[in-house]
């Protein structure tokens, strides 16, 4: 048998998590159950991550990076209040084309609010900086620093928000009409800077 590599079966592992933490929620992700959804064994996840924190955090950190990969399809050439409203219009689009994703990251920092405020913050703090460099890319020569910083935390309420409603009332085409509005509000804030 082929021995896989300890990135791609990390990988494995985050993936599997998120599955997993989407159908049983966090108090339910046990390692056993990630394990098995992942096809390895119980002690590769020991092997590649020593803690569930470390698990968790890998998890949290793939959820940094993936929605943000939709922004690359925000189009240049357009105002920053343009701009910062399509990049949330890209970010909810994300997250309804992976909802497990969507699911996963709510439930996951709840309970890390819960059981790890330090980790809470952490993961809070790493999410505010990737979400103020990507916007600092698409905007950030139109707006000035404490508005770039503003602008970008209120993107990330306003992506949290509409997830958490949408987990809630599972309704695809009201999360698009509450997205225009929140891109409208969005856009207004900019535009007023």
């Amino acid at each position: 048998m082929a021995r896989m590599g300890a990135e791609l079966r990390r990988q494995d592992f985050v993936e599997a998590t998120v599955r997993v933490i989407a159908e049983h929620g966090v108090a339910n992700a046990t390692t056993r159950r990630i394990a098995a959804a992942a096809n390895c064994p119980l002690a590769s996840l020991h092997y590649v991550f020593h803690t569930k924190d470390d698990l968790f955090y890998a998890v949290y950190e793939s959820l940094f990076n993936l929605p943000h990969q939709a922004l690359e399809q925000v189009p240049a050439g357009i105002t920053a209040a343009e701009t910062a409203a399509e990049m949330l219009r890209q970010l909810i689009k994300w997250f309804t084309l992976h909802p497990d994703e969507a699911k996963a990251q709510s439930e996951l920092f709840f309970w890390t609010m819960r059981n790890n405020p330090g980790m809470a913050t952490k993961i809070y703090s790493v999410a505010t900086e990737v979400t103020e460099r990507v916007m600092d890319r698409a905007i950030g020569a139109q707006l000035d620093k404490p508005s770039l910083k503003a602008t970008s935390r209120l993107l990330i309420h306003l992506v949290d928000g509409l997830i958490i409603a949408w987990s809630a009332h599972g309704d695809v085409g009201r999360l698009e009409t509450e997205t225009e509005t929140a891109c409208k509000a969005l856009a207004l804030f900019v535009a007023s800077h």
